[in-house]
């Protein structure tokens, strides 16, 4: 099973091998700060994890960790897999 990560509009990572493997990077890109991360399941093969605030950049981004086929079943646009990677994030 391949796991991603997008968010409303974008591809930000992936495939990773496991869903752990996802959250570790998700974790690094919102430079997770608290012990426990705050993570929610939305659905089956799909989670919504809440970056800490950042207060240099006044936003909290949320990022999706999920399966294409549970993206897909939630209602994400099949389309968003095809965009390439964002740079900026890596």
């Amino acid at each position: 099973m391949q796991w991603h990560i997008i968010n409303h509009h974008d591809y930000i990572d992936g495939p990773f091998d496991s869903y752990e493997a996802a959250l570790r990077e998700a974790c690094a890109l919102g430079k997770e700060t608290r012990t426990e991360p705050r993570v929610r399941r939305r659905a089956e093969d799909f989670f919504v994890y809440k970056a800490p605030y950042d207060r240099k950049e006044h936003w909290q981004p949320e990022y999706w960790i999920c399966t294409k086929e549970a993206a897909v079943a939630e209602g994400v646009a099949e389309d968003i897999f095809s965009q390439p990677l964002l740079e900026t994030w890596r």
